[in-house]
This record gives C-alpha cells, structure tokens and sequence, in this order.
C-alpha cells in the first residue's frame, strides 16, 4: 500500500486586509466665489455632515463592510474620534478641503495625517497641471468610472428634501470605486481643459501609484506647510494668502481664553449642556472671512467683548450652530396652496419668520448682556 505524502504545514501568508475609511464631508457654507471675497479657501466654511464607508482592502479588492453618518455641532470630534480605528483614510478632497476647514476648529491628530490619501491632490500632482481642471468629482466619476454621482439621482440613499441635497455617504462609496480604480488601472479620463471639454486619459507613474497604496503619503509636516505658506495643499499653483492667514489665526485660537464665547452660550440659555470648544470656534465660520479673521484676532488679544456688533453677530452664528435643524426647517417652509379659498396661504412661512425675528431679538439681548458684564469687569 503507497502511502500518502503528508500535506505541507506550510501555506502562503494571505496578504493583509487593511481597514480604510471612505470620507466625503458637507459643508454649511462656502465653495461660491464672489466678487470682493476675501477667500474661497475651506479655511472659511463650516463641517455640517460626514459619511463614512468603512471597507477591508488587500493590494487588489476591497469589500466595504459598514458604513456611518456623523452630524450634529460635534461633528469634527465624533469625525476624528472613528477615524482613529482607520488603517488607510482615502477621499477626494480630503486633505485638500474637508480637513483644512476642520482645522479651523479643532486640532487635527498628527497621526491622522500620516494615514491620509487625497486623490484629488495626488491626481493634480501626477497630470503636473496649474489648475486642477477636470478633476472634480462629478467629471472623474463620469469619464473614468462611466457613472453619475448621486446628485443624477442614482445614489443609495434618498434626496434629503428637508436638506436640500444628498446623503455624503453616496460620495464616499464613489471615492471607494475610484481608488480601486486608480490603483488597479493605473490610469484615469477627464478633461485637461475648461474651453475644450475633450476627454484626455492619463497613465500613473509608479511614484504615483505609490501615494494612492499608501506606501508614500503625504505627512502631517508636509500638509501643515503647504496650508500655512501657500494657503492650499497642491503642490502647483498659485495659493491663497487669506486662506494661510486664516489657518495661522486658527492655530492661535486654540489657546485663547475662551471665556467671552462660553458667556455668549450661555446667556442665550435653552441649552441642554454646555458646548464644547469645537462648538464655540465652528461659529466663527459662518461669520464669513474677513468677520472670521477680525474676530479670531480680537479673541487673542483679549477684547473680543467689546464690539456688541461682533457679539450680536457672533451669537446669531452660535445659536444656527447648536439648533441646525430649527434653522434647516425655517429655511425649508413654503407657501401652500389653500384649495377652499383657491389662494395660497403664507401662513407658515410668516411663523418660521416670526420665530426668526424672535432668535435676532434673543442674540441681541444676550449679547448686550455680555457686553455689559465685560464692561463691569473693566471698570473695577
């Protein structure tokens, strides 16, 4: 009887899944360019909502396997908070736009940083292009993955009607099948320019195809350099000096006093508990930039409470970010149409403006409240 040749213990390792963490941010304000704008930089907009697609991914798949949506004023700490289980971290944008705007209001984790993959930085560098034209997300997922973003009406998750838009998690899981893409194809389609739409295909160098599997990133040194000098993560282009001083004014704000915005949330009252440091600085934001900027600067010299201008102002802005929904729903009312007496009634649209009149009133008067009280300190 010939016997059988024992099996081999010996097996081949399986190459290792790592946990990556798809992220697509919305935004409350910003990304129009007007006339006089101090910047157009994220510096100057405020995180209202994240999606994030967790997936596990080897050097050739990826499966996703769960999948979270984050809002809420403490948005930027519940971010950072499930994105340290992350391996790999991968958007588009990510670095470029959704963590600039987050450092203006809480201290981004170096670690963090050293995990990041943005393909919209990573792709403008490898076409070595001045603007990143084509680059958007909407022209890469139609040249080069043959398919419309969510906003066409295609997206897992239904249109937010109350919102106005679309769940961000639809774009994460289009960030996901664009990396794949990008490392396993090594090329991607788009169009070089705004006044010829012709769709042009580009190969990846293997430099490049490292920055996307993670094996060469960016780093938390580099990214804070390009922000505070130039005023935006590309390595080409012109920058954007108001969007740097914005960021270095952020960095000063972390360590002031924060007495007087801790005053103006709780003279406004109808607070469950007090807000956190993130909360009080995401104010800031909607104040627009230069607004920003003067009153980041008044904060650090320690007269802040001065201006009951700025505190009126600054107040409204707090209240729009501890009561999000409140004021999504005032935005969101219309008029309807009254069949019986065949004419349309205003009637809750006038409420929503009454209520709103009634906010102003409130800021006003806590605002003078603060004033008051720093004026008193002064005096003795």
């Amino acid at each position: 009887m010939v016997k059988k040749r024992p099996r081999s213990t010996a097996h081949r390792a399986r190459p290792r899944r790592r946990l990556i963490a798809f992220v697509d941010a919305d935004f409350a304000k910003g990304g129009r360019v007007v006339r006089h704008q101090l910047t157009k930089g994220p510096e100057s907009w405020l995180i209202d909502r994240v999606g994030i697609v967790w997936a596990r991914a080897d050097d050739g798949t990826y499966t996703v396997v769960s999948d979270e949506l984050l809002d809420g004023p403490d948005v930027a700490e519940r971010t950072l908070t499930a994105l340290a289980a992350a391996d790999l971290v991968v958007g588009h944008g990510f670095l470029q736009a959704d963590l600039r705007a987050m450092a203006m209001i809480i201290r981004i984790p170096e670690a963090l940083l050293d995990r990041c993959i943005d393909t919209l930085v990573v792709l403008h560098e490898a076409r070595g292009g001045r603007w990143a034209t084509g680059l958007n997300l909407d022209d890469l997922a139609w040249h080069t993955l043959r398919t419309r973003r969510a906003k066409h009406g295609n997206g897992r998750f239904d249109f937010t009607r109350a919102r106005g838009d679309f769940d961000p998690r639809d774009d994460a899981r289009l960030h996901a099948r664009l990396w794949q893409h990008l490392r396993t194809q090594g090329t991607f389609t788009t169009s070089a320019r705004t006044t010829d739409r012709t769709p042009v295909t580009t190969s990846l160098d293997a430099a490049t195809l490292d920055r996307l599997s993670g094996r060469e990133l960016l780093g938390a040194a580099e990214w804070n350099r390009r922000r505070l000098t130039t005023g935006t993560v590309h390595a080409v282009g012109n920058g954007d000096p108001a969007a740097a001083c914005l960021a270095a004014a952020a960095l000063t704000t972390f360590d002031a006093d924060l007495t007087p915005l801790r005053d103006c949330a709780e003279q406004l009252g109808g607070i469950a508990s007090p807000p956190s440091d993130a909360a009080l600085l995401a104010a800031f934001q909607l104040l627009g930039p230069g607004a920003n900027l003067k009153a980041r600067e008044a904060l650090d010299a320690g007269h802040f409470a001065r201006s009951t201008e700025r505190l009126a102002a600054y107040t409204r802005a707090l209240w729009k970010v501890l009561h999000p929904d409140v004021h999504r729903r005032w935005r969101s009312v219309e008029p309807l149409y009254d069949p019986e007496r065949r004419e349309m009634d205003f009637t809750a649209q006038q409420n929503a403006e009454a209520e709103e009149r009634q906010m102003y009133q409130d800021c006003a008067a806590a605002a003078e409240r603060v004033h008051h009280a720093f004026r008193s300190r002064r005096t003795l």
